[in-house]
């Protein structure tokens, strides 16, 4: 009986150094999506032969990818043997929501701690309209967008990505117009805190943006992107009058064009919220081609560095790098400041301070630990198969993050928080619902002596 029960616990064990032959590609639950979106992320071929062990690796990174399309809420991948001892691989997917017509209520201010302790929660300054987003159009993960916005800011915005336009799918296209118009404008800085202006009657500047990018996907994870942008903004006399530099010498028009350059690797298992994996990208963007001779003339460079560490236990380890540097840093006006306060170029406890920096150094870390995660399905009371999973996460988390800015020469709107040593440290609450959407709850204290309570609503890594 002994010798019966190895027999059979032998014969469960899979031999990971078999051969096994990809017979064919199964793809199940695409029912818009083309299949060539989903293969386009696979690295093994119908008719190839491999290791198990091979097979098992693939599988890993290849359904990390096929996740970080967007297309999808979840992504299974299996071996399936046939009668005929042939092996399929069978793809399942289930396809998210790709419609959106989701309605515009935003804050103009760059994050909701800013509104709520320098704007004094000024329910005046919310942006509304409607966002119109179809993700997978054609089935191809094209994104068709038109933005109607109003409020605070007016914007009109139409965006049309191609992210494959050639049989090999190596080649895309990026198209976007815009156009916005304030009545309500920050025209200088004091104390790393922008100072507006607003008239009820005039619009006080009108700004027109065109771009178009090519995209070039060389490998799995290599991504190079080339853009040709072009600007114009026009400020009212009272813009002008009040900061002389706003444009520069007083002027009331500005418009250039930027030819740039970028290269990504990115290998996350996540690109939303990622736990594991790198990040990496570098740029070069050169302001001002010699067409409009309006003062702008001057380089940008970046880079951003990113690992992620996922550790024994639930715990994960995230470290990040952001290099900036310009030229002709004494010749800016205003308008082309670059800053350190928006979207994920932050200093963590420094969230309600802009720090104007021709160039800087940012180094930020992050060690968590998973508290919760769950999906939950809800498919009794929601009739939609797209919503019937909902997910819930829940991250315990510490950080530290440091960085140094170099200021504007003669310019002391950002002076606190320049040319000076930044730190911060804390710990927080990190929760992921749906579509990894994340809401980050930190407390912080920074090398100015604040502590504060800060929420956002975006992932910083």
């Amino acid at each position: 009986m002994l010798f019966s029960l190895c027999t059979v616990a032998e014969a469960q064990v899979v031999d990971s150094t078999a051969t096994i032959k990809v017979s064919d590609i199964i793809i199940e639950g695409n029912f818009k999506t083309k299949p060539q979106i989903i293969t386009r992320e696979l690295s093994f071929e119908k008719g190839a032969t491999y290791k198990r062990y091979q097979l098992d690796s693939m599988f890993v990174w290849d359904r990390n990818r096929i996740y970080n399309t967007n297309l999808f809420n979840e992504v299974k991948m299996d071996l399936v043997t046939n009668e005929d001892g042939s092996t399929d691989v069978k793809i399942l997917v289930d396809e998210r929501w790709y419609f959106y017509p989701f309605p515009i209520f935003r804050l103009t201010d760059r994050n909701f701690n800013d509104w709520w302790v320098n704007r004094d929660r000024d329910l005046s300054r919310v942006n509304y309209g409607l966002k119109l987003t179809q993700y997978n159009f054609r089935g191809r993960n094209e994104v068709l967008r038109l933005w109607l916005q109003t409020g605070f800011e007016t914007v009109l915005n139409l965006y049309y990505q191609i992210p494959y336009i050639d049989k090999k799918q190596r080649n895309g296209l990026l198209f976007s117009s815009s156009y916005f118009e304030a009545k309500n404008v920050p025209v200088t800085t004091i104390e790393n805190i922008r100072r507006f202006t607003s008239s009820r009657e005039q619009v006080l500047r009108r700004a027109y943006t065109n771009s178009v990018v090519h995209s070039y996907r060389s490998s799995f994870y290599s991504f190079h992107r080339t853009s040709l942008s072009h600007l114009r903004v026009d400020v009212a006399d009272t813009v002008a009058n009040i900061n002389p530099n706003y444009l520069g010498d007083s002027q009331t028009q500005q418009q250039y064009l930027s030819l740039g350059y970028s290269y990504t690797w990115d290998k996350r298992n996540n690109r939303n919220y990622p736990t594991k994996g790198e990040w990496y990208r570098a740029s070069l963007t050169k302001f001002g081609l010699g067409i409009y001779d309006d003062g702008v003339d001057y380089w940008s460079a970046r880079i951003k560095l990113t690992k992620y560490w996922e550790l024994k236990d639930n715990f994960f380890l995230v470290s990040n790098l952001s290099l900036m540097g310009t030229t002709n840093a004494a010749e800016r006006s205003y308008f082309n400041y670059h800053s350190i306060g928006f979207l994920k170029e932050v200093i963590r406890g420094y969230d309600l301070r802009l720090i104007e920096a021709s160039s800087y150094v940012l180094q930020r870390n992050e060690f968590k630990h998973q508290l919760f995660g769950r999906k939950y399905d809800i498919s009794k009371a929601m009739p939609v198969r797209q919503f019937q999973t909902f997910p819930i996460f829940i991250y315990g988390k510490i950080f530290f993050d440091q960085g140094y800015a170099e200021g504007y020469p003669d310019y002391e709107g950002s002076a606190p928080l320049t040319d000076k040593y930044l730190y911060s440290a804390g710990a927080g609450i990190d929760l992921v619902l749906v579509n990894d959407i994340t809401f980050r709850f930190e407390f912080s204290r920074n090398g100015e002596e604040e502590t504060n309570f800060f929420i956002n609503v975006l992932s910083l890594f």
